[in-house]
């Protein structure tokens, strides 16, 4: 599972144009026909931009479009939303330590520090989402990514 789930998170994290030229397999047919089927029933407009994974956006208060990628791997559903590459971060001990207390605030919501990139992150047992559950866990996915930026920006250094 930490295989299947640490490729996943590498291929979400790749840029956007990438995923166009050649659309990686990186779900099994059931978790991907699950995830099909609770956005066949959700409302808002998806756009599947690689083999189980989709992706939807929301209008923030902080972030102008909160884009939400959705993706299913083994028996999950995970909701990721991109805030910033790591190289625009300045790892400092405040912000560390900020990112932790965010993360104590949320119970099923977390900053996800990775490799290339600062997420937002949310992940469910596919096996126990129905469409309204499903709903839910994204729109409260967006909800946080759009404070845990306006939280980071204050981290930020000013753009010249």
């Amino acid at each position: 599972m930490r295989r299947t789930l640490s490729l996943l998170i590498g291929v979400l994290l790749l840029a956007a144009p990438a995923w166009s030229q050649a659309p990686p397999s990186v779900a099994t047919p059931e978790p991907a026909k699950r995830l099909g089927e609770l956005i066949a029933k959700a409302t808002g407009p998806y756009k599947q931009i690689a083999q189980g994974i989709w992706e939807t956006t929301y209008k923030g208060k902080t972030l102008k479009t909160v884009r939400v990628r959705i993706a299913a791997a083994d028996d999950g559903v995970f909701f990721i939303i991109p805030l910033f590459p790591r190289d625009k971060l300045s790892l400092s001990e405040p912000l560390l330590l900020r990112i932790a207390e965010f993360n104590a605030d949320y119970d099923y919501v977390k900053l996800a520090l990775g490799k290339t990139s600062l997420d937002v992150r949310l992940d469910a047992p596919a096996r126990l989402l129905d469409p309204s559950a499903f709903s839910a866990l994204e729109g409260q996915a967006a909800l946080a990514a759009d404070e845990a930026y306006r939280i980071i920006t204050e981290f930020m250094p000013p753009t010249p």
